[in-house]
């Protein structure tokens, strides 16, 4: 397996977490596992997972579309939190202090547009992997109906969420 792979550093950042005392739930709260086991993280089951509605983005940022986002908590744990995020085509200003903390995505559908703020343009579309830095400043647009996998730590997650 390619050391840098998408599904070697998901697996990596999962592994290491299932070490520790785990939980998975559909809500804010984990269910405790009674013992650590691998979570698989399957991108064909990831595409038809249901999710929940979730509010739509404030009104301030939001350039264009409808926000309709949808999202479910797979994994959450003392130190990660893997998410899944859907969301039809939107366009989102992120201006500073731009994106709350870093995060990990692997687009399981749809593409995600994110421009800098010197303009250049950044585009990735299904099965490709990326991280966004936390201050990332510019736009977030999305096409089609967008899915992702997120990755993103514990403490900042409960910091905005």
């Amino acid at each position: 397996m390619n050391p840098w792979s998408a599904s070697f550093l998901v697996t990596a950042a999962l592994g290491l977490c299932a070490t520790a005392a785990v939980g998975i739930a559909d809500g804010p709260e984990p269910a405790a596992l009674a013992t650590s086991v691998p979570l698989r993280l399957d991108a064909a089951a990831l595409k038809d997972q249901a999710l929940t509605p979730r509010s739509p983005v404030p009104k301030q940022i939001l350039l264009g579309g409808v926000s309709q986002p949808r999202s479910s908590v797979l994994f959450k744990s003392d130190s990660i939190v893997a998410v899944l995020y859907e969301e039809q085509p939107v366009k989102l200003a992120l201006r500073a202090p731009g994106m709350p903390y870093d995060e990990f995505v692997h687009v399981l559908g749809g593409a995600l547009i994110l421009t800098d703020a010197d303009g250049q343009t950044h585009e990735f579309n299904t099965g490709d992997s990326l991280l966004i830095p936390k201050g990332f400043t510019g736009t977030w647009e999305t096409r089609a109906n967008f899915r992702e996998l997120a990755l993103v730590s514990r403490k900042d997650w409960d910091a905005t969420h």
